[in-house]
């Protein structure tokens, strides 16, 4: 009988044949074959980072080190990768810190994702798609800063994600993750969770009347 969870499918990098078969590194690439593999590996080598990197020794999660005093905790995001049509879920590194010019206190959270992208821009979602509905939180959608003028590779998941129909072409990773109501003086961030997909392509899609309203 065939399995009841056969393996993930995704396309191979090199010849776009279905395969269950990834890098054994990063965990993230698919590959048919271990030609292909060592064929694109001079391409992928860069973005191979295995997925406890990402975690640079810390395990504790947000609610874990506010109870011993800690100053950096885990939390799951969303990874759009560029290099596979498959969204996931990885491990981001928080610290906690202090601004003096913000609301005495007041403890800030900075997302370290250095793993996954070069420079960020950011925008806080709180609607589902541009002017709908309230989402009843909001979730921090992130992707490098620079990825139209440096020649990042166009991101394959949200081509797939978005049937092609992204205000403009993606480049390079995207991630998400959810944070507290946002204020002017205090940012923390939490878990994202699996129906945050449906309100990044939403916002992939309508990205361009958000830019056109903010004058982006």
């Amino acid at each position: 009988m065939p399995s009841k969870n056969p393996a993930p499918q995704d396309k191979c990098a090199v010849c776009k044949k279905l395969t269950a078969k990834k890098c054994s590194r990063c965990m993230a690439r698919f590959y048919c074959s271990a030609e292909h593999q060592k064929q694109d590996w001079k391409k992928h080598k860069i973005a191979c980072l295995p997925p406890a990197v990402a975690l640079r020794d810390v395990v504790k999660t947000r609610a874990e080190a506010e109870r011993d005093g800690d100053t950096k905790f885990v939390i799951d995001a969303i990874l759009l990768p560029w290099d596979s049509e498959t969204p996931c879920f990885v491990k981001v590194v928080c610290e906690m810190y202090e601004d003096e010019d913000d609301w005495p206190g007041g403890f800030n959270h900075r997302a370290l994702l250095d793993p996954f992208l070069k420079g960020r821009e950011s925008a806080d979602i709180a609607t589902m798609g541009y002017d709908g509905p309230a989402l009843g939180y909001t979730l921090s959608l992130v992707w490098g800063d620079m990825f139209l003028r440096d020649g990042s590779p166009l991101n394959r998941c949200v081509v797939k994600l978005t049937d092609g129909k992204a205000y403009h072409p993606w480049g390079g990773n995207l991630i998400a993750y959810r944070v507290d109501e946002p204020t002017s003086m205090v940012a923390r961030c939490k878990d994202a969770k699996a129906e945050d997909l449906r309100v990044i392509v939403a916002y992939l899609r309508d990205y361009g009347k958000a830019a056109r309203e903010f004058g982006r």
